[in-house]
């Protein structure tokens, strides 16, 4: 397949800021390529970037298939691909579909991977930045994600849960606090934190912060509290007395050496936590914050103007083939007026995919 003069202005837009010295070359042809392959040695690593990158490209597409039968151009893009965010590896996914021959195009005409991170894309901007701005300030941090029932809570944690790119290879630790609900203490909450790590239920509170710390001296820890909105108030405030107080507290006299994250996201599928007596800070430089959960902005329906800027932005991925009677009205209307939840299963159908059988399984 040759390269014309517009594809390639867009892998060199992608490939710039990775392909900037000898050692970013080598590594990413490596990591795609191996060792010994023709390839590298047709190329000189130390000519200027918008040299090399073209050379490069044409090199690998005269280079063809690797041993697996995937073009190698696109093996190389599958690399940098781990190393980017949601919205890159968006890109990425198009451009890869660009190399690949009729017959597979044919089979993936709409990737569910790349849908699925293309509706995280929908709206949930004002929340994004505003986490990533506490993370710039903060090491420690806790969040409250909350919004009307149906409004898409799962999507924005997955979709926060990929503001580094260094989380994919981090599972978060979840706890469905559901099966809390009908209890008066603290105490089953406990024993569900210890089995996530694998501990002996009977455990003291004070060791296991002591392990969640001593994991976070390495690596990044997430929580995640889901349906907090089923717990009694009073339960929830002495929760984050018992257990998220102290873990700050203890982050202050003795934070880690790394540049590593302790996180805590509360998510309410009601919007009920912020009308209670919970304490929640309203602007991150708070004194109390962040030994109280930072209130992000609420979750609501999305505007029909949210879907038509959403849909426009789509038409650039010509893989995804966008059926014509799949326009912002009809969206909006069938989806019960912007209800995301509604928005995505809506989507899914006109791309002949299952949102709950499909889809949602990449949901953290």
């Amino acid at each position: 397949m040759s390269v014309n003069s517009e594809l390639m202005q867009k892998i060199l837009h992608l490939l710039r800021p990775r392909m900037e010295n000898e050692s970013q070359r080598r590594g990413y042809l490596f990591r795609a390529l191996g060792t010994n392959t023709p390839v590298q040695y047709q190329l000189a690593f130390n000519t200027p970037t918008n040299d090399f990158i073209p050379n490069l490209v044409n090199e690998l597409v005269v280079y063809g298939e690797i041993s697996s039968g995937k073009p190698a151009l696109c093996a190389l893009l599958k690399v940098i691909r781990e190393d980017v965010g949601i919205d890159v590896q968006a890109t990425i996914d198009a451009l890869i579909v660009e190399f690949l021959p009729p017959a597979a195009t044919q089979t993936i005409s709409t990737p569910p991977h790349l849908l699925f991170d293309l509706l995280l894309q929908i709206d949930f901007k004002q929340q994004v930045r505003l986490v990533e701005d506490v993370l710039e300030q903060h090491q420690t941090a806790a969040f409250l994600i909350h919004g009307e029932p149906d409004c898409g809570q799962e999507l924005l944690v997955t979709r926060l849960f990929r503001i580094k790119s260094a989380w994919k290879n981090n599972s978060p630790i979840k706890n469905d606090v559901t099966i809390n609900a009908a209890y008066r203490s603290t105490e089953r909450l406990w024993k569900q934190l210890a089995r996530s790590f694998v501990l002996p239920q009977d455990t003291k509170p004070e060791n296991i912060i002591d392990k969640i710390c001593d994991r976070w001296q390495t690596q990044d820890v997430i929580l995640i509290f889901e349906k907090v909105d089923s717990m009694p108030p009073k339960v929830l405030v002495g929760w984050l007395q018992e257990f998220w107080e102290p873990l700050v507290d203890r982050g202050k006299l003795n934070p880690p050496l790394k540049d590593t994250h302790l996180l805590m996201f509360l998510v309410d599928n009601c919007g009920s936590v912020c009308k209670s007596q919970v304490m929640l800070a309203k602007e991150f430089d708070e004194p109390e914050y962040p030994r109280i959960p930072l209130y992000l902005p609420p979750l609501s329906p999305f505007p029909p103007d949210i879907l038509k800027d959403w849909l426009r932005d789509m038409k650039v991925f010509r893989d995804l083939q966008i059926p014509a009677d799949l326009t912002y009205q009809r969206l909006w209307e069938k989806s019960d007026n912007g209800i995301p939840q509604f928005v995505y299963e809506e989507i899914c159908t006109h791309f002949d995919l299952s949102w709950e059988g499909g889809l949602a399984k990449w949901l953290i």
